[in-house]
């Protein structure tokens, strides 16, 4: 389930200097996490690029745009943790390369089906699973055999995957059923199962809203998981708006640091 988004603001909006764009407004949630979760494909696509044989580069992938490398990988592995209307699932879909994968999860078939709709436009399909099932199935999902599911691509980097990046929107899929929402234990538990499959460098981004039944409990069960974790492992950043009167949000960056040389 995703919030809010579109076409438009999948690009970078206007922000301060500080973060390397100009203007006079301060970046909104939503800018923070897609110039992160961006910066860590772009990272990734640049180590195939450094890894690719001789001639093998046939565009500038460390971009993002086309992804147009033949090189062994690993290429990276995206998650979108609530799929909802997949503009999230689009924006990872465009950046992973054209061997990348993002694998999206929702449990509402609406979701899924717009979801699909939007990556066919684009034809981004085949860059992408989506899996009917909620996050809490993450680890199945991901670390399942092979064979399952069908579509996925086989021979793709190394397995289980190594998690580049990963995107959750928690709250309720606006337009349709507000009293299915995510809730803190299948979020934890999307969480805990995510972790150990992050790839160095990787970045989890959790974009929370807080303002409907639950939202609270969940933001809360957050915070007190994440601060647990080693500070030689992960860095942890929190960001809000602390004068925002209605639909309290947050994000929370997740940074899987460079193992120890």
């Amino acid at each position: 389930m995703t919030r809010f988004g579109s076409d438009a603001t999948a690009r970078p909006g206007p922000c301060m200097e500080l973060f390397g764009c100009c203007g006079d407004e301060l970046p909104t949630l939503r800018d923070l996490s897609q110039q992160a979760v961006a910066h860590a494909l772009a990272c990734a696509l640049a180590d195939v690029t450094a890894h690719a044989p001789p001639g093998a580069v046939t565009d500038d992938a460390s971009s993002g745009a086309s992804g147009a490398v033949t090189g062994n990988g690993p290429w990276p592995v995206a998650v979108d943790g609530t799929a909802g209307n997949g503009h999230d699932t689009l924006f990872l879909a465009r950046l992973v390369g054209a061997r990348g994968l993002v694998h999206a999860f929702d449990v509402q078939p609406r979701a899924l089906a717009r979801t699909a709709e939007r990556l066919a436009s684009a034809g981004l399909e085949e860059r992408v699973v989506l899996h009917g099932r909620g996050h809490e199935e993450l680890a199945a999902a991901l670390v399942a055999p092979r064979a399952a599911p069908l579509s996925m691509p086989v021979g793709e980097g190394a397995w289980p995957p190594r998690v580049t990046t990963a995107m959750f929107n928690l709250g309720f899929l606006p337009g349709s059923d507000r009293s299915v929402t995510t809730r803190s234990e299948t979020t934890l538990a999307a969480l805990k199962a995510l972790l150990p499959l992050m790839a160095p460098g990787g970045v989890i981004s959790l974009h929370v809203y807080a303002g409907h039944p639950g939202g609270a409990d969940e933001a809360a069960a957050l915070d007190r998981h994440l601060a647990e974790l080693d500070w030689d492992r992960w860095q942890v950043a929190r960001y809000e708006f602390a004068n925002k009167p209605r639909n309290p949000e947050r994000l929370l960056l997740v940074l899987r640091l460079p193992d120890p040389a």
